[in-house]
């Protein structure tokens, strides 16, 4: 019974710890305390630049990965203006049931990548990702990944 009451009594406070932190100041989209934030000028003047908001690869470079198959091709993004254009996939993307259909493909204005097929139809449609340049997610059973080419 002393367990019981120990228990609900930790999860009490972590609770009501927990709640309390949720009320202080963040900064916009990191979760970060802005009273715990320092930043050093001498130390972050070394540090490049992000990239521009919508430069995810700098040199155009990226690499599809279907992580069912294991199929890995290496291509160049589309612009991203939000019309669709030919992609330039190459004979290793052939290996993968999906990317062999892919004929067409194109950013949205919401940040989405979208392949489509010879007639035009959506056969894949991607998110960006989180440590990775974009996830797939249309449709739902697909595991295609797009990562910046190294080589």
């Amino acid at each position: 019974m002393k367990f019981a009451a120990i228990t609900i009594g930790v999860g009490i406070v972590g609770v009501l710890l927990a709640s309390s932190l949720q009320g202080r100041a963040t900064i916009a989209g990191t979760g970060v305390n802005s009273e715990m934030v320092v930043i050093d000028p001498e130390i972050t003047g070394s540090v490049a630049p992000l990239q521009a908001a919508g430069d995810k690869n700098p040199n155009g470079a990226v690499r599809l990965i279907d992580l069912k198959t294991g199929a890995s091709c290496k291509t160049v993004m589309p612009p991203e203006d939000g019309a669709m254009s030919s992609a330039p996939l190459g004979p290793d993307c052939a290996k993968s049931p999906s990317l062999a259909r892919i004929a067409y493909w194109g950013s949205t204005p919401s940040g989405t990548l979208v392949m489509a097929d010879a007639g035009g139809h959506k056969v894949l449609e991607f998110a960006p990702g989180d440590g990775v340049m974009f996830e797939s997610v249309y449709p739902p059973n697909e595991l295609i990944t797009i990562v910046p080419a190294k080589s």
